[in-house]
């Protein structure tokens, strides 16, 4: 398997997966702070709980204007510019995460050595597909865990569950679809427990990190810059994981087929 993976090059091939992602990753920030305004502005109650929680969190300023009222004067600013921030961020994130999917694609067909046989409007449409599915799958889980959220033992153990299960169906479903090469359902599901596996061990690192060493009242400060390093070799590190699941998927089924070839031999 390592093998395969130092001829297949998913070093390399992860590089070009954390270039397009993070590429996706800015407007689908963009999404999420458009979303955000929205949610502030349906109502009083909805901006006074946001100002609770903040409220909660933030230092208390000994004078002047205080954190508290620099994010509420931030917040107006994003509920104003929410169309704005939709105009702008919905072409974007659709353009550079259909082509974060399309580089999936030439990925993992150069690990399991199938050329695209797929049309250019094909695979557009695939990718297409699998940003819909990734962001009803996200959004899922995020409303369960607000959902399970005021149950705090076993609201934590279902949305660690539930999370793990997610990655697992997402994975699948991109190991499934994205490769022009048929791919058995064990094969894609021993791939995306892996990939799963992988992904959840990276998350429990990096907001170890963030709980511990990250400020919120200091936005330039050594431990966020480092923070914001780690992002990058966070989602690098993903990449290649999820990489490292093809090559699995490519061990397996390769193991099948020579165990079914003997059992006709013997």
């Amino acid at each position: 398997m390592f093998i395969g993976a130092y001829d297949d090059q998913i070093l390399f091939l992860g590089s070009a997966l954390t270039f397009d992602a993070l590429l996706a990753a800015l407007p689908f920030a963009l999404l999420l702070l458009a979303a955000f305004g929205y949610f502030v502005h349906s109502g009083d109650d909805a901006m006074a709980d946001v100002l609770r929680v903040l409220d909660q969190i933030l230092p208390q300023g000994s004078g002047g204007e205080g954190p508290l009222e620099r994010a509420e004067r931030l917040i107006t600013g994003l509920v104003d510019s929410r169309a704005e921030l939709t105009i702008y961020g919905i072409p974007l994130f659709l353009w550079f995460a259909t082509r974060f999917f399309s580089a999936v694609r030439s990925s993992l067909n150069e690990i399991f050595d199938t050329p695209e046989t797929r049309s250019y409007l094909g695979g557009k449409g695939l990718d297409l597909f699998l940003v819909i599915v990734t962001l009803v799958l996200l959004v899922a889980n995020a409303l369960l865990t607000v959902i399970v959220a005021s149950y705090p033992f076993i609201g934590r153990f279902v949305v660690g569950i539930s999370t793990y299960v997610v990655g697992i169906l997402l994975f699948y479903i991109v190991y499934t679809f994205a490769p022009t090469r048929t791919m058995r359902w064990d094969t894609a599901v021993v791939a995306a427990a892996v990939a799963a596996l992988g992904f959840e061990i990276a998350k429990k690192l990096y907001s170890v990190y963030l709980t511990q060493f990250t400020t919120i009242d200091r936005l330039i400060s050594n431990a966020n810059f480092i923070a914001i390093l780690l992002l990058v070799v966070w989602i690098y590190f993903m990449a290649c994981v999820f990489l490292l699941g093809g090559e699995v998927a490519e061990t397996y089924d390769m193991a099948r087929r020579q165990r079914e070839q003997r059992a006709i031999l013997e």
